[in-house]
């Protein structure tokens, strides 16, 4: 998680995008959530993650839903941050999955609205296992 964002500023709005993540950094998104730290969140994740860590997914969409958020899983394999709050926008390219370990991971943080709104156009045009996209949604 972009916890160095997090230190500088609340968020209004962040996207997550991870091949798998554990428990204890769902249980951390949760805190954050509730405790207004970030107020929106979609998740984008890898098509492993509702079988192969199935007590974790079952875990997060239940708490991303709640707070108006999106849960996708589509063929993912990257890890990225991307999201605003009143001082800047930003976005996080990162070789960690969201899950605490002890090996060393490599990571980018840029500050501009440009990243951000590059990842959240991308990331809100994923049609991901099981949604359906816009256009069959409207009936086209």
């Amino acid at each position: 998680m972009p916890l160095r964002v997090l230190r500088q500023q609340d968020l209004e709005y962040c996207l997550m995008s991870t091949w798998c993540m554990a428990s204890e950094d769902i249980y951390q998104i949760q805190e954050w959530l509730e405790a207004g730290k970030i107020k929106r969140m979609d998740v984008y994740a890898g098509e492993i993650f509702p079988g192969t860590y199935r007590l974790e997914y079952a875990l997060l969409v239940p708490i991303i839903q709640a707070h108006g958020g999106r849960v996708a899983i589509f063929r993912n394999h990257s890890k990225i941050f991307a999201g605003y709050g009143d001082k800047f926008a930003f976005g996080v390219e990162t070789s960690a999955n969201v899950n605490t370990n002890p090996r060393t991971e490599n990571g980018c943080i840029t500050i501009g609205r440009d990243i951000y709104e590059f990842y959240r156009e991308y990331f809100d045009g994923i049609v991901g296992f099981g949604e359906k996209n816009e256009q069959a949604k409207k009936g086209n």
